[in-house]
């Protein structure tokens, strides 16, 4: 690539919408290399490109169904109270990779606000299925499992998806992965605690 061309991609990329495709990491002698692949979307960033987390963001200020998710969960929590305290609620399952790699982020925030903060994590998987899981891989927040209608009926598409939730249960913030997004949301958890 040349000068002129990395000047137009430059530019193309600091004022597109840039979606983050993949990154490949590969060894070679004793240099580690790694690959970005982005799409820039459209050079407007006010066009209406596809996120599967609008429709979540545009709920900001509306309370979260919390009891829907809890009536129709398999592992036995029924009638757990989680307003009081800030809340943040994880949409995951076992298969999803970004969402396992995001996991030891979310045991952090669990341990740094443990007891200020209530932890709950939401799946569409059985309950054998994440029994097996947390056997093998520690996450640390309360789990309501096989809850696929609750969560087909709330719109969630993409996963992870993280809600924070004030004291009163209201949505205050929608986040995809929170690796990029952790200092962020941890100082935000602290302002809620103190508030």
């Amino acid at each position: 690539m040349d000068f002129f061309q990395f000047e137009k991609y430059k530019k193309t990329l600091s004022t597109g919408l840039v979606i983050h495709n993949s990154v490949s990491t590969r060894t070679a002698q004793d240099s580690v290399i790694q690959t970005v692949k982005v799409t820039v979307v459209d050079s407007n960033p006010d066009s209406n490109y596809y996120d599967p987390f609008l429709v979540h963001r545009k709920k900001i200020g509306d309370r979260f169904p919390m009891e829907d998710f809890i009536a129709s969960d398999s592992s036995g929590i029924d009638d757990v109270d989680y307003t009081g305290k800030p809340t943040v609620v994880n949409f995951w399952f076992t298969r999803c990779g970004p969402c396992i790699i995001e996991i030891p982020y979310l045991n952090q925030l669990e341990q740094e606000f443990n007891g200020e903060v209530n932890f709950v994590a939401i799946t569409f998987d059985k309950d054998y299925v994440v029994n097996h899981f947390l056997d093998r891989k520690a996450f640390n927040f309360e789990h309501l499992t096989d809850v696929r209608p609750a969560i087909d009926a709330y719109g969630v598409q993409a996963f992870p998806m993280n809600l924070l939730l004030d004291k009163d249960g209201r949505i205050v913030q929608v986040y995809g992965d929170i690796i990029a997004e952790h200092l962020n949301l941890s100082a935000t958890l602290r302002e809620m605690v103190n508030e």
